[in-house]
């Protein structure tokens, strides 16, 4: 009977893993079913990127900006998107090459709109700026804003993996912003 015990220990411990694992998997599902009806906003990160990129600002984009590795999961972002008709009705970039790039391997079809707000560092008048745009968002589709993780943590207070989506909508009730959701792809 002693012998047992060890495997006990194992098989507690694998379902208290898969359970921790079930939440995230059905949050995430809620989000997608939420950005399906659109008038959300869809916060998501440049893709990574190999070396130094451009910096903000730089109309020269010349060559491939990402990593192997970000072209790809811009590429299966896109895809993932698509494969659910979820509708993109308005594109915001910052104007580095990799958020142009990124916004562009994802969501080829709808034209990015560069916003200086996202160029530099997350500071107080550039996270009023993104939320006046997210709390003025009105459309049938959704907002996507393609950003880095310090805009998206000076917002929303989460601090994203590089294969994750912050879902907002507009604030209620006193609110700063109001966080629907998170979309992990991974």
């Amino acid at each position: 009977m002693p012998a047992r015990f060890p495997y006990l220990a194992t098989a507690a411990l694998l379902c208290l893993l898969l359970a921790s694992m079930v939440p995230s998997a059905v949050a995430t599902e809620a989000a997608w079913a939420r950005i399906q009806s659109g008038g959300y906003t869809i916060l998501l990160q440049a893709g990574e990127t190999p070396r130094a990129a451009a910096q903000p600002g730089d109309d020269e984009c010349s060559g491939r900006v990402l990593s192997d590795r970000g072209h790809q999961l811009a590429q299966k972002l896109g895809a993932r998107f698509a494969a659910r008709s979820i509708r993109i009705e308005k594109l915001l970039t910052s104007s580095s090459c990799a958020a142009r790039e990124t916004a562009r391997l994802s969501f080829g079809s709808v034209a990015a709109e560069v916003l200086p707000s996202l160029d530099t560092g997350a500071d107080q008048q550039q996270t009023e700026a993104l939320r006046a745009a997210i709390n003025t968002f009105q459309g049938k589709g959704n907002l996507v804003i393609m950003t880095d993780r310090n805009h998206i943590a000076a917002l929303t207070g989460i601090t994203p993996r590089p294969s994750e989506a912050v879902v907002v909508a507009p604030a209620k009730d006193g609110q700063t912003i109001n966080v629907a959701g998170r979309i992990i792809f991974d």
